[in-house]
């Protein structure tokens, strides 16, 4: 993204100052001011348009492709009876000890796609009936680590995996389930504090439930167009952010920022504004203005959303950062269910430059509020239990202080659930 910006806007939000002097050119330039005056402006300091490899619209003639690399399972498997015989854990699963030397140079050019091509990347080519559920997860965070080399914390609990999909066996009702967990579809959104967002498709749905994307530079450039106003709004340091149960239970912050070169997006609707619990009013409403500009976002990005085609074995990288997300509803089949396993990286030699007004749900994920979660978990299947949430209700299920009410729903966990989700140390368990 950083190639191609067109020059900044001024500091006038009434039309380009093009500098033409009027005492040199006499009407032509009265006539020039006129027509400057409709010409879209974009906020201070943000560029009057963004090209690049991540400009991409599902609204192009040529449907819009991803970098996919097809690699040869078999690198794969000769790889894990060496790693499995170490018994690490999972936060040990790294480059140096999933060593791939035929395929490090082709992961390498995954990473540099992610962060400066065309900011997504598919690699294929494993089936996940091959392997283990243990080894499908030591394949996907030993072939990720090549990608991003730190790891989000996902919850307050430290679970560095989430597993997606609605689970036959649950009995909460979903109303009272994060929107991962249900076969509804989902609105554009990006996991607030995540910079790649990486999936692994265990199975997908009998109909339905595909991963649509939408590129920030394009919804940015129609919008500069069309309604600059809401980036406006947009770029304001005033939307109210829920940020834990404590008080306040709220921060403020733009939802689009211009920094190091780079349009970033931190949106999730679900996260923005008074939470269902919150009902003494601590955590400001959101206004017309907000709401409206909401709504444009969501019918732009629709406007230039194009799918991810997926199949199981599938690993997906996605820039969190440059793209919003979203998902169609589905239906499971009587013996299969769509399941992806969602993982949070970000490449400490690649990775985008995070703004201040940014780093509260960062911090909360790769910071230092991160570093104080000392037990680290990688459950390698969904809970057989659904545990409902007391607090949090973002759509990529993330508040950082946010998921159970202390130990008290820790302890509401059968022993039994958590030896056979749970593996502390993945190979040898």
């Amino acid at each position: 993204m950083t190639a191609h910006i067109i020059p900044f806007a001024s500091e006038s939000l009434t039309g380009l100052q093009l500098g033409v002097d009027r005492e040199e050119h006499g009407p032509a330039a009265e006539n020039l001011s006129r027509r400057q005056s409709i010409i879209p402006q974009p906020p201070l300091g943000f560029p009057i348009s963004v090209d690049g490899p991540t400009n991409r619209s599902g609204l192009d003639p040529n449907k819009p492709k991803v970098h996919t690399l097809i690699i040869d399972g078999s690198a794969v498997a000769e790889t894990l009876p060496s790693f499995n015989e170490l018994e690490l854990d999972g936060d040990e699963v790294n480059r140096e000890r999933f060593p791939l030397p035929s395929l490090r140079s082709q992961l390498d050019q995954c990473a540099f796609e992610v962060h400066r091509g065309c900011g997504i990347c598919i690699i294929r080519g494993l089936n996940p009936k091959w392997f283990s559920i243990e080894d499908n997860i030591v394949i996907f965070l030993g072939l990720a680590s090549y990608v991003g080399d730190q790891r989000g914390v996902q919850n307050s609990k430290g679970d560095m995996l989430s597993h997606i999909t609605e689970s036959k066996s649950w009995t909460v009702p979903k109303d009272r389930r994060h929107g991962i967990h249900t076969n509804d579809s989902l609105p554009f959104h990006n996991d607030m504090g995540c910079e790649i967002l990486s999936i692994q498709v265990r199975d997908r749905a009998e109909a339905g439930g595909y991963t649509c994307v939408a590129s920030i530079a394009a919804i940015y450039n129609d919008l500069v167009q069309s309604n600059p106003q809401v980036l406006h709004t947009l770029a304001k340091h005033n939307w109210p952010i829920q940020s834990s149960k404590k008080e306040p239970p709220f921060v403020l912050c733009p939802l689009l920022e211009f920094h190091a070169d780079n349009l970033l997006i931190s949106m999730d609707p679900a996260r923005i504004g008074p939470h269902p619990s919150n009902r003494n009013g601590t955590i400001p409403d959101l206004t017309f203005e907000q709401q409206e500009a909401l709504a444009v976002l969501q019918r732009v990005a629709r406007k230039h959303q194009f799918r991810l085609e997926t199949q199981p074995g599938d690993i997906v990288f996605i820039n969190n950062l440059g793209f919003l997300h979203s998902r169609e509803s589905y239906r499971d089949g009587a013996s299969s269910s769509r399941h992806l396993v969602r993982l949070w990286l970000r490449n400490t030699r690649l990775g985008w430059a995070i703004p201040p007004s940014m780093r509260m749900p960062w911090d909360a994920a790769f910071g230092e509020k991160a570093k104080r979660v000392i037990n680290r978990n990688y459950p390698i299947m969904p809970m057989p239990e659904y545990m409902e949430c007391k607090y949090s209700n973002g759509t990529a299920a993330f508040v950082p202080d946010d998921d159970f009410d202390d130990d008290k729903d820790d302890d509401a966990i059968p022993n039994s659930a958590k030896s056979d989700v749970y593996l502390q140390s993945i190979p040898g368990a």
